[in-house]
């Protein structure tokens, strides 16, 4: 008989019951009764088990409190044991906006009982959140994603966990003395297009101290590079003309800061490389067998990710409909690292599932008519929703409105895409668990809830996948800008394959 402590921070009701589902999972034949404290389990299960668990921060035995690796990672990371940690190990690498907490990430792997070893796809993996997770667990993971920056910050933070936090201090230490000595040529006439973007949001001075940064870092080998890079990478925005706290390309009114550019990454690099090899203590540094990989979920195939190996499970945080502008805020880390040229910014905006750019009147007719005929082949109940919400305008809608119908079905219709190149990809029975957020809109003057989560389950069905559950989560804490725009609910679908 053991009996497991919760965590001393207050937990929202969805993970309360998510900690419950993992015991169900992992220890099947323990019986659970409830306590001040978490859980007693009495009945055969292996006590070890219980230190993969989540929401849960010790496992008191009778004579001692065993702390959960979760809480080992916390709390050499975090804030102290009366607040959720979210930056522990390599996640507090880069800012990056939107990112579903690891929490989750790691329930979700728990919930679905998938073993050690197991290899598992992220189609949708931004900054690598599942990724480092799954090499936590012990698991081979892929993700994919169509954002350059993403994938650069995925595999950066692969890479730190991956090396010895030691050889990260001393790359360091060399960089800084190398910066000082470096020469970045004056800015004259002919300017690159890189440049003369950049110059238009850095003044010179700091440009020239961003850009000696980046040449030194470069000097380095890759796997050392990527990671200090995206730590460079994630002060920009406080040392430019662009407004740190708005997503969208606007002017900040505050000042720049006083604090030398190399000095702020110094700090910042140093912090970060302390809780790395905190962390590593608890998880020991792994082969780096997982990746990201820049591709369009939609396009996948086996050889896109370089294996015929199937997957044991998927997971994800997809995007939402009329989703907010990433790459509008992440502009200035994609040129600075050279991942895109300025010019192609916003076709690539155009081009994320869910997102809200609709460029030219030709665009939107080419949409009607896709909308109207259902081009995309989608359920009628989908087709038919999009449709009613596209007679439910009228005059007085802006043209953000006007086109929400248009945007919702082609969303609709790209999921389908992915779902439909999952599948090949995927073990027989294999689960495809999404955290889904839903939202709503305005037309005509009345207000409609759009239920995301069971949309997305009815178009999974008709690509060929068995809906297994939705289970409705209250909306958690999401880290970043433009907390006003977050989902209002979200839900985890659990899907699998046949």
């Amino acid at each position: 008989m053991v009996e497991l402590i919760r965590h001393r921070y207050k937990y929202f009701p969805y993970e309360l019951e998510l900690a419950k589902r993992e015991v169900n999972t992992l220890m099947p034949a323990a019986a659970l009764s409830e306590t001040s404290k978490g859980l007693r389990l009495s009945g055969d299960f292996d006590a070890e088990t219980a230190h993969r668990l989540v929401y849960f921060a010790s496992v008191w035995d009778g004579e001692r409190y065993a702390p959960t690796m979760q809480s080992q990672l916390e709390r050499v990371n975090g804030n102290g044991p009366n607040r959720q940690s979210t930056r522990y190990s390599a996640h507090g690498l880069h800012e990056y906006k939107g990112k579903f907490n690891p929490q989750i990430a790691r329930a979700i792997l728990n919930i679905l009982d998938i073993p050690v070893g197991s290899r598992v796809l992220d189609p949708f993996c931004g900054s690598g959140t599942s990724l480092l997770e799954c090499v936590h667990l012990g698991m081979n993971a892929v993700g994919t994603d169509i954002n350059p920056l993403a994938v650069f910050i995925a595999n950066a933070k692969l890479a730190a966990i991956s090396m010895p936090a030691a050889t990260l201090r001393a790359e360091l230490a060399k960089i800084v003395k190398r910066e000082r000595r470096i020469k970045v040529p004056k800015e004259g006439c002919n300017l690159a297009a890189r440049e003369e973007y950049l110059l238009a949001w850095f003044t010179p001075e700091i440009f020239q101290q961003i850009e000696r940064l980046r040449l030194a870092i470069e000097e380095s080998e890759p796997q050392t590079s990527a990671p200090l890079l995206a730590i460079a990478s994630n002060l920009l925005r406080d040392y430019s003309f662009q407004d740190p706290n708005d997503l969208r390309i606007r002017r900040r009114k505050s000042p720049l800061p006083e604090k030398l550019f190399i000095t702020a990454y110094e700090e910042a690099a140093e912090q970060f490389i302390n809780k790395l090899e905190d962390a590593q203590q608890i998880v020991r540094a792994a082969k780096p067998t997982s990746r990201a990989i820049l591709t369009d979920s939609r396009e996948m195939t086996a050889k896109a990710l370089g294996s015929s190996e199937k997957f044991d499970c998927a997971l994800t945080s997809p995007p939402y409909a009329t989703a907010l502008p990433y790459i509008d805020t992440q502009r200035l880390s994609l040129i600075w690292l050279d991942l895109i040229p300025p010019s192609e910014i916003p076709s690539l905006e155009a081009r994320l599932v869910g997102s809200r750019e609709v460029r030219g009147q030709q665009s939107k007719r080419a949409l009607l008519d896709q909308l109207l005929c259902n081009a995309a082949g989608l359920p009628e109940a989908q087709a038919d929703y999009c449709r009613m919400l596209q007679g439910a305008l009228c005059e007085d809608d802006g043209f953000r409105r006007k086109a929400v119908p248009l945007l919702l079905y082609r969303y609709f219709a790209g999921m389908a895409q992915v779902f439909s190149a999952i599948g090949p990809l995927m073990g027989k029975g294999a689960p495809f668990a999404l955290i889904v957020g839903g939202n709503h809109t305005v037309l005509g003057g009345k207000r409609f809830d759009i239920n995301t989560p069971q949309h997305l389950a009815e178009i999974a069905s008709s690509c060929g996948w068995t809906h297994v559950e939705t289970v409705p989560l209250q909306t958690y804490q999401r880290y970043g800008y433009h907390m006003d725009n977050a989902v209002t609910a979200e839900a985890m679908v659990i899907v699998r394959s046949k």
